[in-house]
């Protein structure tokens, strides 16, 4: 069932379905009567992944009688180019102590082949700084990191198993 699993009929299943938000769809009307498993395999694996909701009837033959199928509001940000409001909401906000900051920073001065004099000047000031002054420091330390990193989008791409 696997090779009748497909991206492009998926899209036109959720365009159709997001013109007709937020009513739902007859699915034999919009999609006519189907003579294989193709209609009934995607609008199952959007539904198992939240993208729509689907009205079906499990017959004791074991057969699948497909009903009415209506796109969620999941199946609305989908589809949307800028993400719709789950881009909004879904927002991740990390937050960093200021003792956990200090802490890298130092364990990296240590570990550092700068003398121990300049480690120990170094530690100190970091130990000192106030809260604004770490973040802008982080910042800059982040930029320049990034910036040493020429094959970034192919690291970034390894990290994230793509």
């Amino acid at each position: 069932m696997g090779e009748l699993l497909d991206r492009q009929f998926q899209k036109e299943i959720l365009d159709n379905l997001k013109a007709m938000y937020p009513r739902q769809t007859d699915l034999k009307a919009t999609f006519g009567e189907q003579t294989d498993n193709r209609l009934l395999v995607n609008l199952s694996y959007l539904h198992e992944h939240g993208l729509i909701d689907l009205k079906s009837t499990l017959y004791l033959s074991g057969e699948i009688g497909l009903h009415y199928a209506k796109i969620t509001a999941k199946g609305m940000d989908f589809i949307a180019d800028d993400g719709g409001l789950s881009a909004i909401l879904n927002v991740l906000t990390v937050k960093l102590h200021e003792d956990t900051i200090k802490s890298l920073l130092i364990d990296r001065i240590q570990a550092s082949d700068a003398e121990p004099n300049v480690k120990d000047t170094l530690i100190q000031k970091v130990k000192s700084l106030p809260a604004e002054s770490l973040g802008s420091l982080v910042q800059k330390g982040l930029d320049a990191g990034l910036e040493q990193l020429p094959n970034l989008p192919e690291l970034i791409g390894k990290w994230l198993s793509l």
